[in-house]
C-alpha cells in the first residue's frame, strides 16, 4: 500500500501547449527542436500569474468534476507541462534581493486548491522560469547579448534559406554557439517544477514536513528558450545568454529540503518512521529525462538502510517523451510524462496504447484545431521489473520492463477556456487526459494483484 492508506493511483496529466507563439521550429520539430517565436503574457508578474492561474483553474476543476466522489484511498496524481508559467521577456525578471516569483505562484496555487478541498491530490503544476537581473537594460544592452543574438539570428535565417547538407551543417554551428552560450551565460535561469501535496512531503534524505516543493532542471537544452525573437522584441532572454544553475548530483538525487534543486520526494511517513508505507515521488524535468539524470543517479543515491526507489517518475516536458533508458522507477511503479509541444503514438487518434518512441506505454494527444502545429501530449509507463545499472547503454544494463495497458485506459476531458486564454497561450485551452477514471491503478505491493495492467 502507499502512503496515507492509498491503495491506488489516478493520473490526471493537463495537455495545453506551452511552446511560444509564432513558433519558426530548427531541426525536427515532431521531436522537439530549437526555435524562434515571441513569449505571451503580460509584463506585470502577479497579473500574468493571475492570468495563468485562471486557465489552470479551468483544467483542475474539469478533471475534479470528472471524478468519482466519496473516494478516499485512491491518490491523484495531476501534472502540466513545462514551461506553463512565464512571462513575456521569457523567465519573470526580478531583483536579486527581490521576492522570488515563484513564492508568489506557490501561495496563489496553495490558496486556490486547498488541501481541505482536495485532500488526496499531489499537483505538479507544471515549471516556472525565472532569472534574477538588477538592470535588465544592462543585460539586454550589453554588446555579448547583442552579439549572441545578432549570429544566431542570422544563422537561423541562413539555415531556413538552405537545404540537405548545408542546412545540416548551419544547425551544427547554431547547436555549437548554444553550447558555447550555455558555458558562458549572461543570465542564469532556473526552470523549476511546482509541487503542492495535500498529504505532507518530506524525504528520504532528510527530515521536513511541507506541503509545497520545487526541483530544478539541471541540463540545459536547445529550445529551453526561444533563439530570437520574431517580433523583433529585443529585451528577450534567449537561449543563448543563458544556462541552469550548477546542481551537485554527486550524492544522488535525494531531498535534503523542500526547495533545494534535487529531485526526489517522499509522500507520507515524513518522519522516516514507516518508509514501507510511504510513496517515493521524483521529478524529472524534460532534457533531464531524456538525459537520464535520475536513473544515471541510482547507485549514488543514498537510500536510508540502501533500500528505496521512486515509485512514481513524473515528467514534465516541452518538447520531449519517455525515454525507455531513462525510465528509473521501481517494479511496481509508474513513469509519467506530460508535454507541452508534441504528440506521440499514431498522432491521428486522441488516444490509444502500444511502443511510443520505443517505450511501452498509454498515452493521450491533443492537437489544436485552429492551428495543428500547436501539440500536447501524454504518456504513461508501468513498471514490471525494475531497470538495472545506472548507464543503459552498459553491457550489464538493462532498461526497465514495462506493462501493456488496454486502449481505453485513458479518458479525455475538455476544458473551458477562460476569456483570456489567448494572451497566454498560443494554441488552445488543451484537454485533460485521465488515467483510470473508474479503475484507477494499483499502487505500491497491491500493483501484484490481479487488476493489475496486462
Amino acid at each position: 500500500m502507499g502512503s496515507e492508506g492509498f491503495a491506488h493511483v489516478r493520473f490526471i496529466g493537463y495537455a495545453i501547449p506551452t511552446a511560444p507563439a509564432m513558433i519558426v521550429p530548427l531541426g525536427n520539430p515532431d521531436r522537439g527542436s530549437a526555435m524562434g517565436g515571441t513569449n505571451l503574457g503580460l509584463g506585470d508578474v502577479a497579473a500574468d500569474v493571475g492570468g495563468r492561474l485562471s486557465v489552470m483553474r479551468a483544467a483542475v476543476h474539469a478533471a475534479r468534476d470528472a471524478l468519482p466522489t466519496g473516494e478516499t484511498d485512491v491518490l491523484n496524481v495531476f501534472v502540466a507541462p513545462e514551461f506553463f508559467w512565464h512571462g513575456p521577456q521569457g523567465p519573470y525578471l526580478h531583483a536579486s534581493g527581490a521576492p522570488d516569483p515563484v513564492a508568489h505562484i506557490l501561495e496563489r496555487l496553495a490558496a486556490e486548491f486547498p488541501a481541505e478541498e482536495y485532500p488526496n491530490w499531489v499537483f505538479v503544476f507544471g515549471t516556472a522560469v525565472t532569472a534574477a537581473a538588477d538592470d535588465p537594460h544592462e543585460v539586454f544592452s550589453r554588446p555579448t547579448t547583442r552579439v549572441r543574438n545578432g549570429v544566431v539570428a542570422d544563422l537561423a535565417h541562413r539555415y531556413r534559406q538552405a537545404a540537405a547538407d548545408d542546412a545540416a551543417k548551419v544547425f551544427d554551428m547554431i547547436d555549437d554557439y548554444l553550447q558555447w552560450g550555455h558555458a558562458h551565460p549572461v543570465v542564469q535561469v532556473r526552470n523549476r517544477a511546482l509541487i503542492v501535496s495535500a498529504t505532507p512531503l518530506g524525504s528520504a534524505g532528510a527530515r521536513f514536513t511541507a506541503h509545497a516543493a520545487t526541483t530544478d532542471k539541471v541540463f540545459d537544452s536547445a529550445e529551453d528558450l526561444v533563439l530570437w525573437d520574431v517580433t523583433g522584441r529585443e529585451d528577450v532572454v534567449t537561449e543563448q545568454m543563458s544556462a541552469h544553475p550548477y546542481v551537485d548530483l554527486s550524492a544522488g538525487d535525494l531531498k535534503r529540503d523542500p526547495f533545494d534543486a534535487h529531485a526526489i520526494l517522499r509522500l507520507g511517513a515524513t518522519d522516516g518512521s514507516a518508509p514501507d508505507i510511504a510513496t517515493d515521488i521524483a521529478v524529472e524535468i524534460c532534457l533531464d529525462h531524456a538525459d537520464a539524470r535520475l536513473r544515471g543517479a541510482m547507485s549514488r543515491t543514498r537510500w536510508p538502510r540502501g533500500e528505496g526507489g521512486i515509485d512514481l517518475q513524473i515528467v514534465p516536458s516541452c518538447g520531449a517523451a519517455l525515454s525507455s533508458g531513462a525510465v528509473a522507477a521501481v517494479a511496481g511503479g509508474y513513469a509519467f510524462n506530460v508535454d507541452g509541444q508534441l504528440a506521440v503514438g499514431d498522432s491521428i487518434l486522441p488516444t490509444g496504447s502500444g511502443s511510443v518512441f520505443g517505450v511501452r506505454s498509454a498515452y493521450g494527444n491533443y492537437i489544436d484545431p485552429a492551428n495543428p502545429r500547436y501539440r500536447a501530449h501524454t504518456q504513461l509507463a508501468g513498471v514490471v521489473s525494475a531497470a538495472v545499472g545506472d548507464d543503459g547503454r552498459s553491457p550489464s544494463a538493462s532498461d526497465a520492463e514495462l506493462a501493456r495497458f488496454a486502449d481505453d485506459l485513458v479518458t479525455v476531458v475538455p476544458v473551458v477556456a477562460p476569456p483570456t486564454l489567448d494572451t497566454f497561450f498560443s494554441g488552445g485551452p488543451g484537454a485533460v487526459h485521465i488515467y483510470g477514471l473508474r479503475a484507477p491503478l494499483p499502487l505500491g505491493p497491491a500493483r501484484q494483484d490481479a487488476s493489475a495492467p496486462i
